[in-house]
């Protein structure tokens, strides 16, 4: 399914955003991806757990990261990747992917909206730190003041509770659920949606 005009363009206004502006925290900054970032990439990449709560296909070499990143640097389609930086080693930990899915693009309430889906990833040995918190803060922030959003999206596989809790902490609530076949395996996901209204609310 092809996401409609509407949705491309903020997606690219969205990312145009990003790319002008990193986002700083006190522990973090998240900035456009570098070549040079192949090996951190690779450690995070690797990892069987973030693989398995994640989604992302097994990544078993350097070569695979490498083709990752390729098609990351690349500006050819919809999706915009963005480094988690930890400052204190300036060590790229993660990343925060802009898009939009197919089927939430054709939702009769969101068509009429302007927002955009957020998905990450962390390195598994910075988990539990709080660094997602702090930078989805400052991102849902920027995006709804800067971006002038109406929404902010994300989803979990509905066995990892961790992203879930981590969603709802923000403010997120459940927007749908749904599921997909992914290598002859069904996979079932709760989608949760932030109206700017509810984030306002909630930091007044």
């Amino acid at each position: 399914m092809e996401l409609d005009h509407q949705t491309k363009q903020t997606l690219a206004e969205v990312s145009a955003l990003l790319v002008a502006h990193p986002i700083e925290t006190p522990r973090l900054l998240l900035r456009p991806f570098r070549p040079s970032d192949l090996e951190d990439l690779y450690e995070y990449l690797a990892q069987k757990e973030q693989q398995r709560l994640s989604g992302n296909p097994p990544c078993d070499s350097v070569d695979d990261a490498k083709m990752r990143l390729d098609y990351i640097l690349r500006a050819d389609h919809p999706q915009a990747y963005f480094a988690i930086v930890l400052k204190v080693e300036e060590k790229v930990i993660g990343n925060l992917t802009v898009h939009q899915y197919p089927f939430l693009d054709s939702d009769e309430t969101l068509r009429a909206l302007r927002g955009v889906t957020l998905s990450y990833v962390l390195n598994e040995r910075c988990w539990r730190r709080g660094l997602m918190t702090e930078l989805l803060r400052a991102v849902y922030s920027f995006l709804f003041e800067q971006a002038k959003l109406d929404y902010i999206q994300s989803g979990y596989f509905d066995f990892n509770e961790a992203s879930g809790g981590l969603q709802r902490k923000l403010g997120m609530r459940l927007w749908t659920e749904a599921s997909f076949d992914m290598d002859g395996v069904e996979y079932k996901t709760k989608e949760m949606i932030l109206f700017r209204e509810e984030f306002e609310a909630g930091n007044s």
